[in-house]
């Protein structure tokens, strides 16, 4: 068996293969694209061909099996600290790879059903359409208060009407300029509802989205990505797994008799993280009653807001996985208290 590794990138990626002995017998930059990776793989023997989790990791991953060879996607902070080197090139890192399939020296990492990956996609579309809306919105307010006009609050809907009638009343002039922003702006925001709408329809029909969304503070939107993204709740061992995967655990340094907590790792799923501390600020802010919330509040007023959403928004990951792995509904007064 040969043994390789891709150094993915957006254009060119970097391919090393070795042998059973770990010795180079072919290294070459291809461009990213299914025809010149295929190419690349075409001839060689059974190759186990081991790629670094990034964005294109499972197209890539695809595409080797295409071609008839193994495929494993390695977990990127594991791959980088064996990468870590004064002298850093792509050529290097491919080497590093290949030689890592070869010897065993890796952690792979879960690969995600089409269609969770789907799911994903569709739900990072409609982030990135609320991040534009926000960002046009954000722009036309400040082109306003450069000629002594404010908007004020108002909702989303109402956003381009007000401004246009604050144009007309106080800026004619500038009416033309604002048009194709607002004209965005209304773009993004009305996609960004259609997928929302979409999204809440079938959790309603996915049986686990819709009982995790019995938690208050868990809609159809936090639910999707909670069951997009873990896909499997048996590959974690526990809720703790999971409230790690997301970047929820703190920091710890440890060494001899000092331990220091830190802040949150901030390592793993963004868009998971995202969601669950949104989950949790709606929860302490406007949730129903339940004990969950009631120590969420407590903690409010011991550590503050910021870190009572963020210690909840743990306890969401791990009490989803629960949820999802017993087949349980929440239940608002458990009979062991939360937090004990």
């Amino acid at each position: 068996m040969l043994y390789a590794g891709i150094d993915v990138a957006n254009r060119a990626s970097t391919v090393c293969v070795v042998d059973a002995n770990a010795e180079v017998i072919l290294e070459r930059t291809v461009a990213t694209e299914a025809g010149a990776l295929m190419e690349a793989f075409s001839g060689l023997e059974a190759t186990r061909v081991v790629i670094e989790s990034t964005p294109l990791a499972e197209w890539v991953a695809l595409v080797v099996e295409d071609a008839g060879h193994e495929a494993v996607v390695i977990d990127a902070r594991s791959a980088k600290r064996l990468m870590d080197a004064s002298k850093k090139t792509d050529r290097r890192d491919a080497r590093t790879l290949a030689r890592m399939a070869q010897a065993g020296w890796y952690t792979a990492v879960h690969r995600k059903s089409a269609e969770a990956r789907l799911q994903r996609s569709r739900l990072q579309a409609r982030q990135g359409l609320v991040e534009a809306y926000k960002g046009f919105a954000a722009r036309v307010r400040g082109l306003l208060r450069a000629h002594g006009v404010r908007v004020g609050r108002v909702s989303k809907g109402e956003f381009a009407p007000r401004v246009r009638a604050l144009c007309a009343e106080h800026v004619p002039g500038l009416a033309t300029y604002l048009e194709p922003l607002l004209a965005a702006y209304e773009h993004a925001l009305g996609e960004a509802r259609r997928l929302r709408r979409e999204i809440e329809r079938e959790a309603r029909e996915h049986a686990v989205a819709e009982r995790l969304a019995s938690v208050p503070g868990v809609g159809p939107l936090v639910s999707q990505a909670y069951v997009a993204t873990i896909d499997d709740p048996r590959r974690f061992a526990s809720g703790d797994e999971v409230a790690d995967y997301a970047g929820l655990t703190p920091r710890i340094y440890q060494s001899g008799e000092l331990q220091v907590q830190g802040r949150i790792s901030r390592e793993g799923d963004k868009l998971l993280r995202w969601h669950l501390v949104e989950a949790a600020h709606s929860l302490l802010v406007r949730g129903r009653d339940c004990a969950l919330r009631r120590w969420g509040l407590r903690l409010a007023e011991r550590k503050g807001q910021a870190k009572a959403k963020v210690a909840l928004a743990r306890k969401l990951a791990v009490l989803l996985h629960r949820l999802w792995v017993s087949g349980e509904r929440f239940k608002a007064w458990p009979e062991r208290a939360v937090g004990a």
